[in-house]
């Protein structure tokens, strides 16, 4: 693991234990590649101070895409509630004499299917690993990709190799 849930929220991290740990392996397995598995065999007191920076960076850009998503699949309802009534959503005008209070309210994800016999619903969802997937997919604009190189670009493991360098070492 190369930043910890503790290292991860002393930096800002808003995440939650679980998200973060699929966020995490993620962001590592994206570094192991742009890397060619120059840190793999690291002990945790060798990593560079860079290599926290680039993977806090990388988690919050996956987070902001994951909330980008979700907020493209979330509906919003206009409610209107009358003193000690039910809310009951506003078509149109309310009736006069009325005491008022309309909010906006923001619903979960979209149901994805329900059945109806067995009782089953299935919510859209987004995962660590797709999210991941889509970013790598945008080619020449790979945000991941610019991420790890601006972060690790000219960075030395403890073997002294760098660690986006695309050429082969002598002993790799």
């Amino acid at each position: 693991m190369y930043l910890t849930y503790e290292a991860y929220q002393n930096m800002g991290g808003t995440l939650d234990e679980t998200t973060f740990n699929s966020f995490e392996y993620e962001a590592e397995t994206t570094v192991n590649w742009y890397t060619f598995n120059r840190l793999k065999d690291e002990a945790p007191e060798d990593y560079p101070e860079e290599l926290a920076k680039c993977m806090y960076r990388l988690i919050e850009l996956v987070k902001l895409k994951a909330d980008l998503l979700l907020a493209s699949q979330r509906t919003e309802v206009t409610e209107s509630s009358t003193s000690g009534d039910f809310p009951a959503i506003v078509y149109s005008d309310v009736p006069e004499g009325s005491h008022t209070e309309t909010r906006t309210v923001t619903t979960a994800p979209p149901i994805r299917s329900q059945s109806n016999d067995g009782v089953s619903i299935s919510y859209n969802t987004i995962d660590a690993s797709d999210l991941f997937r889509r970013l790598t997919a945008l080619g020449k604009n790979n945000p991941l990709a610019d991420t790890v190189f601006r972060y690790l670009n000219g960075v030395r493991n403890s073997k002294g190799k760098k660690l986006t360098y695309k050429g082969l070492y002598p002993d790799e």
